[in-house]
């Protein structure tokens, strides 16, 4: 844990929001395994794209379709030549690998995380 405490109009500045994952595609050029997905974020925000580097813990049918939570108002960031319009939130599983936060009782796209 850090030492520095925020307040909540920090943590109001960042943007999360539940988005459904549209497709899943294979993305080789990336250093770690990872995928590109298309999530659906809303109305409000769109279908954006992002990489995942979800490939050693998740095949392409346990993501397609399923609800993820990301970043969605921080700049594209390129990564092997494919930008990256949003940063989809995961956490260290029991395993070593990766625990995507997922809504576990299901959400709307584009649901804002409070």
């Amino acid at each position: 844990m850090t030492d520095e405490l925020i307040e909540y109009p920090d943590f109001a500045k960042v943007e999360m929001r539940a988005g459904r994952v549209l497709k899943v595609e294979e993305f080789p050029r990336a250093r770690t395994p990872s995928y590109k997905v298309l999530v659906d974020f809303g109305p409000e925000v769109g279908e954006r794209w992002s990489s995942v580097q979800a490939a050693r813990d998740y095949r392409p049918e346990d993501l397609l379709d399923t609800l993820v939570v990301g970043v969605v108002n921080m700049p594209a960031r390129n990564i092997a030549g494919f930008q990256s319009q949003v940063l989809i939130l995961g956490v260290p599983a029991q395993d070593g690998g990766l625990s995507l936060l997922r809504p576990d009782r299901g959400a709307q796209p584009g649901g804002r995380v409070y």
